[in-house]
């Protein structure tokens, strides 16, 4: 189980950008008061369940410059991710009230300039071309591919998965052909994050 502390030394994470992180985990159980972000379990250990199951990600992704989150909910994995990372990020969420939520997490942690937060659903989203595509706690792989797909293009997909990795590759094979592997999460022995790349429909 990773703490504030382990989670500072086992990601490199700076003084100033760990007070930013305290921010935000004071928001997120604020805002829970008044809405459904996340399990109300996981506030608890939101050090392990939120901060690095979504930090994990960066160590994957060295040089991306833009980032498409699928159903980003609390920010889980965009805005921790943004916190630790260079590059745009765009998260999608069709809720409104998650909305003003990632809005004001985004303003409260510097980091407006480089998050777009859009307030839709993933099919009415204009065309992105990313270098990365993520998703935490969404749909399932086949959804999600189905979602993702009109901007993957050249996309790497890190996709935060359970203990149902496995099947889900092996039904996401049955309309898609891609090239994948299954990484071990770091805060949970059961989970796994998706690798995919070249993702396409089959003919």
């Amino acid at each position: 189980m990773i703490d504030r502390e382990n989670f500072a030394s086992s990601f490199d994470v700076p003084r100033g950008t760990m007070a930013k992180f305290d921010a935000y985990a004071a928001m997120l159980v604020d805002w829970q008061a008044r809405m459904n972000l996340v399990a109300p379990s996981t506030l608890a250990t939101v050090w392990n369940r939120h901060f690095a199951d979504s930090a994990q990600l960066v160590a994957l992704a060295k040089g991306a410059t833009t980032w498409l989150d699928l159903g980003s909910g609390a920010g889980f994995p965009a805005l921790v991710v943004a916190l630790l990372a260079p590059g745009h990020f765009h998260l999608v969420e069709a809720t409104t009230k998650k909305c003003h939520f990632l809005g004001a997490v985004a303003t409260a942690l510097d980091l407006s300039d480089r998050v777009t937060i859009h307030n839709c659903r993933i099919e009415a989203l204009p065309r992105l071309s990313p270098d990365i595509i993520t998703a935490r706690a969404c749909a399932s792989l086949t959804q999600l591919f189905e979602w993702g797909l009109p901007h993957a293009s050249a996309a790497r997909w890190l996709l935060l998965k359970g203990r149902t990795a496995t099947d889900e590759v092996a039904a996401a094979r049955a309309i898609f052909a891609f090239d994948h592997c299954l990484i071990a999460s770091r805060t949970d022995p059961n989970a796994r994050i998706v690798e995919a790349q070249r993702v396409r429909r089959r003919k």
